[in-house]
């Protein structure tokens, strides 16, 4: 793979996750994307919802951060099956992780690193965001660690 091909991450803090589709600058086809968020007790179809616009924009890599990190990757993974159920999905796959035990960091390094589409199709309309919610301070250290080790 060209590492020069590689598109820029591009971190984005937002108040709160109702906010998350409205704020992302969605220019290309696909896109990943780091979610940091302390999720609050919501039901799976309720979280589901709130991603399934970004799922039919071409969500193509899914990484959770945060608390119930896994209740949220695993909703993404059902409203990515419902869509495909109801033909409204055409893309093959959706890549999703889940970071609880590890640290920020740890799951920024995977982020820029691994979380990648295999498919060279889907890499040449990518864009890339790490997105804290409802914490700046999330955001700053994810700007800060990429720039500290040269990943952003």
């Amino acid at each position: 793979m060209d590492v020069s091909s590689i598109p820029d991450i591009r971190v984005i803090a937002v108040e709160n996750i109702q906010r998350l589709v409205d704020c992302l600058p969605l220019s290309r086809k696909y896109f990943t994307l780091l979610l940091a968020w302390d999720a609050p007790k919501l039901g799976q179809d309720e979280v589901a919802e709130l991603f399934r616009p970004l799922v039919k924009r071409g969500l193509a890599y899914f990484c959770a951060w945060g608390n119930r990190c896994e209740e949220v990757h695993d909703a993404v993974d059902r409203c990515f099956a419902q869509l495909k159920i109801e033909g409204k999905e055409s893309d093959p796959i959706l890549m999703t992780t889940w970071h609880q035990d590890e640290s920020l960091a740890e799951a920024v390094w995977f982020f820029k690193m691994l979380a990648m589409p295999s498919e060279s199709y889907v890499r040449a309309e990518l864009e890339r965001f790490a997105v804290a919610v409802g914490n700046p301070e999330w955001a700053r250290e994810m700007e800060s660690i990429l720039l500290q080790t040269g990943l952003h």
